[in-house]
């Protein structure tokens, strides 16, 4: 007997719907059950009533309305589809912006006297049946229910419909209809109280797995605290002491981790990669780059040991270090003999080229003093626009970028040794303040020996 009742058409498309109404999607809350399952009732009695009704339509000659099904059917379809996914509002607003629709047109065409704004009442509760989402779309298609039954009373009542039915199909469907709109409400009814009650069933059954794991979390900490007072006194202090010892060193090296960044990187640089993680390049219209190299710097390295060239260099740049901080210039990196600097950035200014030419003169004068007299030094330096930024992921390096760092670059590649090459547009900011000409000076002027280029 079974087996002939599952083999049955019309028992599995039954057992199929029970189940399409009985099983609950993953993505439904339990906060959104009640109103899920009391809309899904609505949508499928919706494309289930159209569907009759489109065979009525075209039994009674009413071809328009009768196509018109199709397009409502659609409608309910797309609406259980939403609310299988969670899309309650979306398909709330489907669902009832097609009621409202369709009974406007079905009593503009057969006349009020059908009983079709009937239905509109009965859905007008239906956005309130929801007790979450935004009150605006609530109101709104309440809003709408209301001004399609006061447009049918209004306008539609007393005007001639379209197609007149007959007054007994007439009064056939006006008694339709008020069924229908008690059957919706009734229906929303049923469905309200089973979910309520199996709402509560599911909330009863977590009530009491949550106390009941209250329960067991009280007595684990209760045993948790018996077990820690009867320990000894002496451990727990030695506990506390190693506690403190680590987080005094987790402390020190976060202090040198700050350290070594702020060493390798500007301060703002630094302090904005490790409140953000990232840092964001900038592009600066005033700065001002200088080069410089030592002049034969191969042929002194084949004559000195490489410890005590590097220890030379070492203290070379450590000096140039000293300066460059001291005129709030910033360091950008060194390459072999070179040392590359700007200023003016990253906290931008208007008198990096002044600062940076004071530099200059203090690096020329410092190595001209050198006793070894082995070391001679060329400088080159131009202002412009440039952008800078942190690029790499485990080494970090703040570099810059731009035409002005070329044109810094060929500036020291054609300076004179031990004399300051500086471009046009440095030379446009500064020459107020130093003495600029392309004349060849002694060894003893060197604070004045520069060479402009326009």
């Amino acid at each position: 007997m079974r087996e002939l009742l599952l083999n049955n058409a019309f028992v599995r498309l039954c057992m199929r719907i029970f189940k399409h109404f009985d099983t609950v999607p993953e993505v439904i809350t339990l906060e959104h059950y009640n109103f899920y399952l009391i809309s899904n009732i609505a949508y499928t009695c919706g494309w289930a009533t159209h569907a009759i009704w489109m065979g009525i339509f075209f039994c009674l000659g009413q071809t328009t309305m009768a196509w018109y099904q199709f397009v409502s059917i659609g409608c309910h379809v797309a609406a259980i589809a939403l609310n299988r996914r969670g899309l309650h509002q979306p398909a709330m607003i489907i669902g009832t912006l097609e009621v409202a629709t369709h009974q406007v047109l079905a009593v503009y065409i057969m006349g009020w006297g059908a009983g079709f704004q009937y239905i509109i009442i009965a859905t007008s509760i239906f956005p309130f049946l929801q007790h979450d989402g935004s009150s605006f779309i609530k109101t709104f298609l309440v809003l709408v229910n209301t001004a399609s039954y006061v447009f049918i009373e209004v306008y539609l009542r007393h005007t001639t419909p379209v197609s007149a039915l007959s007054p007994l199909a007439e009064d056939i469907f006006n008694y339709i209809n008020i069924v229908m709109s008690f059957c919706f409400m009734a229906t929303w009814g049923f469905f309200i109280t089973v979910a309520t009650k199996r709402t509560e069933a599911v909330l009863t059954q977590r009530n009491k797995e949550l106390y009941e794991a209250e329960k067991a979390v009280e007595h684990a900490e209760i045993r948790r605290q018996l077990e820690v007072k009867e320990r000894d006194k002496e451990i727990y202090r030695l506990r506390n002491e190693e506690i403190h010892l680590r987080n005094q060193m987790i402390e020190e090296e976060k202090k040198k981790s700050e350290t070594l960044l702020l060493n390798i990187l500007p301060e703002e640089i630094a302090y904005e990669l490790l409140k953000d993680g990232n840092t964001k390049s900038r592009r600066y219209d005033l700065v001002t780059i200088m080069f410089t190299d030592f002049v034969n710097f191969t042929h002194i390295t084949e004559q000195m040991k490489a410890e005590d060239l590097v220890k030379q260099m070492d203290r070379f740049f450590m000096t140039f270090d000293s300066i460059t901080r001291k005129h709030g210039i910033e360091k950008i990196k060194t390459i072999g003999d070179a040392y590359m600097c700007a200023g003016g950035l990253p906290v931008a200014n208007t008198t990096n080229p002044i600062d940076v030419v004071n530099a200059a003169i203090e690096i020329l004068n410092y190595i001209a003093e050198d006793k070894s007299q082995k070391y001679r030094i060329r400088i080159g330096i131009h202002t412009g626009p440039v952008v800078a930024g942190v690029v790499g992921r485990h080494k970090f390096q703040y570099d810059i970028w731009g035409d002005a760092v070329n044109i810094a670059a060929r500036m020291e590649q054609s300076s004179e040794p031990g004399r300051i090459n500086i471009s046009g547009e440095t030379y446009e900011l500064v020459k107020d303040q130093f003495n600029c000409d392309t004349a060849a000076r002694s060894a003893q002027k060197i604070k004045e020996s520069w060479k402009c280029i326009s």
